[in-house]
C-alpha cells in the first residue's frame, strides 16, 4: 500500500514539475504532456482508493475520536496550507471568506479526503456499493465543477473502502486469474491513450477504466520484493508531507526560471530537485515539535499508525510505522 501511495505521490510531482512552468511561459514537449495525461485517469484516483482502504479501520473508533483524528490531521494542514497558497499567489478576497477555502488550488484533494470523513459516519447504515452507484451516477448529472469532482474522486475512495469491508482479499482472487488480469491490463491501457489524445479529466464515464488501473497497479505493487521498495513507501507513508509542501517550492521556483526563460528541461529538473530537497528532509524530521504542526494539529494528540495487514485486506501485507497518510 504504501508503495503505491508513494509511487503516485512522485507522479503528481512530475505532473506539477510538467504543468507550473507551462504557467510561467515554459512549455513542455508534447510527449511529455501526453504521458502526464495518460495517467490523469490513475494518479489521484489511485490515492482516493487507498485512502478509502483506512476508512473502516477509522469509523470502528469512537465518533469523538474519529473526528478529533481528522481535524488534526486533514482539516488542519488544508487550512495551515491553503492561507500559504492564498498569499502567494494573491487575492482580493478577504481572507476570512468562506469561499477560499473550497477545494483551494492544489490542495483540492485534501478539502475532497476531509469532507468524505466528515459525511462517512452518516453513511455506516447504507451499503457501501449502493453509495458508490449513487455517487456515480450523481457526478454524471451534476455540471458544477467542483461538485462533479467532488463526487467522481468519492466513488473511488467508499470502493476502496468496500474493498477494505469484504475482508476476503477480494484483489488477490482477481490476480489468480490471468485472463481476468489481462483483460483489466488492457481496459486500462485503451484508458491512457485515449486520456493521451482527449480530454477525458474526471469523465464519469471512464471510472471502470480507471477501476481496471487501479486493480492492476495493486496486484503489480503486491509482487514487488520489499528491500527494492523502501523510498517508495518512504513517500508514502509520508504523503501528506510530500502533497502540502512540494507546491509553494515549485511556484517559486518557476517564476524565477520563466523570468530567465530557462528551457523546460532545466526546469523539469530543477523543480523536481528542490521540491524533494525541501519535502525529503521534512519528512525526516516531521515529528520535531518545529516540523510537526505543519502536517498535525497541535495540542491535539493522535495515535498514528499505517495499515496492517488486518486493516488492509485488498493490499499487500505491510510492517506497521508510526507515520501518518493522506488516509
Amino acid at each position: 500500500m504504501d508503495t503505491l501511495r508513494g509511487l503516485a505521490i512522485l507522479l503528481m510531482l512530475l505532473w506539477h514539475a510538467t504543468a507550473v512552468p507551462r504557467i510561467h511561459g515554459i512549455e513542455a514537449p508534447t510527449a511529455l504532456v501526453a504521458v502526464n495525461d495518460a495517467l490523469l485517469p490513475f494518479r489521484m484516483p489511485t490515492l482516493m482508493f487507498l485512502s478509502g482502504l483506512l476508512l473502516p479501520r477509522s469509523l470502528g473508533k469512537p465518533l469523538v475520536t474519529y473526528l478529533r483524528g481528522k481535524v488534526a490531521l486533514v482539516w488542519w494542514p488544508y487550512l495551515l496550507w491553503v492561507v500559504l497558497y492564498l498569499v502567494m499567489s494573491g487575492t482580493q478576497t478577504p481572507l476570512w471568506h468562506p469561499k477560499l477555502y473550497i477545494a483551494k488550488g492544489y490542495l483540492w484533494y485534501l478539502f475532497f479526503l476531509g469532507a468524505y470523513y466528515l459525511v462517512a459516519p452518516l453513511l455506516r447504515r447504507v451499503p457501501t456499493m449502493v453509495v458508490c452507484g449513487v455517487l456515480l451516477a450523481a457526478s454524471i448529472v451534476v455540471d458544477d465543477p467542483v461538485g462533479h469532482r467532488l463526487l467522481y474522486f468519492a466513488v473511488f475512495f467508499f470502493l476502496g473502502a468496500w474493498v477494505a469491508e469484504r475482508g476476503d482479499d477480494i484483489l488477490g482472487r482477481v490476480g489468480r486469474s490471468r485472463v481476468l488480469v489481462v483483460a483489466l491490463a488492457a481496459l486500462a491501457l485503451a484508458l491512457a491513450v485515449a486520456s493521451a489524445l482527449v480530454d477525458l479529466r474526471y469523465a464519469s464515464l471512464t471510472v471502470p477504466g480507471s477501476v481496471a488501473g487501479i486493480v492492476v497497479a495493486v496486484l503489480a505493487a503486491r509482487r514487488l520484493p520489499t528491500a527494492r521498495t523502501g523510498a517508495l513507501r518512504f513517500v508514502g507513508r509520508n504523503s501528506i508531507v510530500f502533497y502540502v509542501a512540494h507546491f509553494p517550492v515549485m511556484q517559486l521556483l518557476a517564476m524565477w526560471l520563466g523570468a530567465v526563460a530557462a528551457p523546460w528541461w532545466v526546469a523539469l529538473g530543477l523543480l523536481l530537485g528542490a521540491a524533494l530537497a525541501v519535502t525529503w528532509p521534512l519528512a525526516v524530521h516531521r515529528d520535531a515539535r518545529a516540523v510537526r504542526w505543519l502536517f498535525e494539529m497541535p495540542g491535539v494528540a493522535v495515535r498514528r499508525r499505517s495499515p496492517t495487514p488486518a486493516t488492509s485486506p485488498g493490499v499487500a501485507p505491510a510492517a506497521p510505522a508510526t507515520v501518518t497518510t493522506l488516509g
